[in-house]
């Protein structure tokens, strides 16, 4: 026969909860202390307040970026980190060819593109991040209306980084019923 469990012991979401902003206090706290020339308690007590900070935002954001809106099904679920692998391997070639074609060539005028974007908000938010980090591009308009950025790009031609992001799912092509809008700049359906 056997004797039942206290009743805090049938609440393994509580432990998972706690988990994450431990871990960050705990990662954060031991990157302070590491940073700092001497370890005192002074340097402990500020290093522990302000990795509590850093994990409550921490928590905060990673929550905000992965909810989905209700009801918008699993399509609206973020495009998995692993998808993202060779899109951002590009990433840090994409932004030195960027930065050298800047500072050798100037900038050109560049032009606004419409671009699809996988649904829901943590898909607008890493489509934003990510086509905003090289030099040659950035986001000047999210609509999650429509599930669309317009993107500014100094080269009209999508860049291989660019393309990478498609492949993956979280962008995709641009609607040819805006094309027009993508002319005059403004960030404007004509």
């Amino acid at each position: 026969m056997t004797t039942p469990r206290p009743a805090r012991y049938l609440r393994p979401g509580l432990a998972r909860t706690a988990a994450e902003p431990l871990a960050w206090w705990t990662v954060l706290l031991a990157v302070y202390l590491a940073l700092v020339s001497a370890v005192s308690p002074g340097e402990i007590a500020v290093g522990a307040l302000a990795a509590a900070a850093g994990a409550a935002a921490a928590v905060a954001a990673r929550r905000v970026l992965l909810t989905t809106a209700p009801g918008t099904g699993p399509r609206g679920r973020p495009v998995p980190p692993a998808r993202l692998v060779r899109p951002l391997a590009l990433l840090p070639a994409q932004i030195v060819s960027d930065t050298a074609r800047l500072t050798v060539r100037g900038a050109p005028e560049g032009g606004w593109s419409p671009l699809a974007v996988a649904p829901g908000p943590a898909n607008r938010g890493t489509a934003t991040l990510l086509l905003s980090t090289s030099p040659g591009t950035y986001v000047g308009l999210v609509d999650p209306g429509r599930e669309r950025l317009r993107v500014h790009r100094l080269d009209p031609r999508p860049s291989p980084f660019e393309r990478g992001l498609r492949d993956a799912g979280l962008i995709g092509s641009a609607d040819p019923r805006e094309t027009g809008a993508a002319a005059n700049g403004n960030g404007e359906r004509p």
